[in-house]
């Protein structure tokens, strides 16, 4: 790792990130280490591979563990202080899927699989409390608000036949303690999620839809209507939505650039070059932005971003000319 002046944290491959609630670690992986550091200091606390191709990670409310998980379905639970594994899900035949997230008290851990099985493991015991199966299903874009009072997910179907497009998908929304029967869905419907993210206060939902995902809508959960349209180029290795804790800016990735929308009207505040980007997303005090990539990623202080931008301009001009 190395420390540019000013404080701009610069590393080689980071597929995804997750600041602990406290904003006193950050938590990534890239290849096949996932790596802790104290921050801001950024002093490394540990790195491990407790399994093969993590695909997914998230700090428990307490910030004492990690949840990770695989490309295979498979999920771990890992001591964010050592790195030891003390939980292992054995879970790899559920399949591939998103994000595994902890409950917001932490003894549990929700998933969705490809498969279409929404789980619901004890994080300590690794028993499994709750699943349901939507047979034929596939279900993606796991995501939760900052209180973690519900879990939201997309739903799809594959067409009856090769020559038909998907029907459009699903979005559901369970709220915790998920239970058989409780949930409900969003009044509308969108054709080819590429990414979904719930607000921090759980008021709006951002999504990306489109083939080629080319549109970035925000849905008013409570109105259950579309309050704001963008249309993006996208591209590259996948597409990634963060929110800022105020809810003020969404951060979004296209065609091996990235950019700060404001809200309500998603103009754009900040525009920069990212080679092959995969992630964004702000800290829990919004002070720093987290931009993955499958080349070199970014922490960089959300004040310093016009500046950055600048410099990631100048480089992608350099890079260009020779």
């Amino acid at each position: 790792m190395a420390r540019t002046q000013p404080p701009v944290f610069k590393f080689k491959t980071a597929h995804e990130f997750a600041f602990s609630p406290a904003e006193n670690h950050v938590a990534f992986f890239g290849g096949r280490d996932v790596s802790v550091f104290s921050f801001p200091e950024f002093k490394p606390v540990f790195a491990v591979h407790p399994i093969a191709h993590p695909s997914h990670i998230d700090f428990s409310s307490d910030g004492r563990r990690l949840v990770v998980k695989s490309t295979s379905g498979r999920t771990v639970i890992l001591d964010a202080q050592t790195g030891r594994t003390v939980g292992d899900f054995r879970n790899q035949k559920e399949g591939e899927g998103s994000a595994a997230l902890f409950s917001s008290c932490g003894h549990y851990v929700v998933s969705v699989s490809w498969e279409g099985l929404l789980s619901v493991r004890d994080s300590a015991t690794t028993e499994l409390v709750f699943s349901q199966l939507y047979e034929g299903g596939m279900l993606s874009d796991l995501t939760t608000p900052r209180d973690r009072r519900f879990f939201i997910y997309s739903v799809g179907y594959r067409p009856p036949s090769d020559s038909q497009p998907p029907p459009p998908q699903t979005i559901v929304l369970r709220p915790w303690p998920i239970r058989a029967g409780e949930c409900r869905e969003l009044a509308q419907r969108w054709s080819f999620i590429a990414a979904l993210q719930v607000s921090p206060t759980g008021r709006m939902l951002a999504i990306i839809h489109g083939a080629p995902p080319k549109t970035m809508e925000i849905y008013d959960i409570e109105k259950s209507r579309v309050v704001a349209s963008r249309a993006v180029r996208f591209g590259g290795t996948s597409i990634s939505i963060g929110w800022s804790p105020d809810e003020t800016l969404i951060v979004i990735n296209g065609d091996q650039r990235c950019f700060v929308l404001e809200m309500p009207k998603l103009t754009v505040r900040n525009e920069f070059a990212l080679r092959y980007p995969c992630y964004m997303g702000f800290s829990p005090t919004s002070r720093f932005l987290a931009l993955g990539s499958w080349r070199t990623s970014f922490i960089v202080p959300v004040d310093y971003l016009p500046t950055f931008a600048e410099s990631s301009k100048a480089d992608s001009q350099r890079s260009e000319e020779h």
